[in-house]
């Protein structure tokens, strides 16, 4: 059985859907964040880091969401969450999700957390807003790489639209989120409405973006 690391609306949401999906046993340890529970001693044994997710298996561990999901494919090829291995399909889906997790992933941690950054409220905000235009300008980047495909990686579904779902939820307090990219809009409607994503919403107590629109 898997034992997955957690706390409700964090990057945790892309294991744990595709733990659904996949349909394998597994635990949940969710994490108190207000009391820094991510940051005490025994947490930081299996995720030197602090940062939220991890999963365990077995004797394994292993952290960074984007890993724990491919992971997660290898391990359960049944599940069909990633494109076979070897063709121009599985490498889109690897450009996608590493550009997710090391460029728009980055950009939300600076734009939620500028305080991380700099400790004055004047840089804080000039940051904010730099990390602002630069996850704008990624979401156009996303936005383009859909086209008009159904997928990010082609014509079959993947973890990384699972990826982009989770992000778009993040950016639901963006002055413009991303469901402002018509694209984006299109694909993670695909993917929000999945039942093995609305079990991880459920069992995460979150509700999907109120402001999404309704038409």
């Amino acid at each position: 059985m898997y034992k997955l690391f957690w706390a409700p609306g964090t990057a945790a949401m892309a294991p744990h859907a595709a733990l659904e999906e996949i349909g394998a046993a597994y635990e949940l340890v969710k994490l108190d964040v207000a009391a820094k529970e991510h940051e005490q001693p025994a947490y930081k044994k299996l995720n030197p880091n602090g940062r939220i997710p991890t999963l365990v298996d077995g004797d394994f561990v292993i952290f960074e969401t984007a890993a724990i999901c491919l992971y997660l494919c290898d391990k359960h090829p049944g599940a069909n969450l990633a494109p076979a291995a070897a063709t121009p399909a599985r490498g889109r889906f690897y450009q996608w999700l590493v550009f997710m997790t090391n460029t728009v992933q980055v950009g939300f941690i600076d734009w939620y957390h500028p305080d991380w950054t700099f400790p004055d409220a004047e840089r804080q905000a000039a940051f904010k807003r730099q990390a602002q235009a630069k996850l704008e300008r990624a979401f156009g980047v996303l936005d383009g790489g859909l086209g008009t495909g159904r997928y990010l990686a082609g014509d079959r579904f993947s973890v990384s639209d699972i990826y982009l779902a989770m992000l778009t939820r993040w950016s639901r307090n963006l002055p413009k989120p991303m469901w402002h990219w018509p694209n984006i809009k299109r694909a993670v409607a695909e993917t929000f409405p999945r039942p093995a994503f609305q079990r991880m919403m459920q069992k995460q107590g979150i509700a999907w973006a109120e402001n999404w629109p309704k038409a």
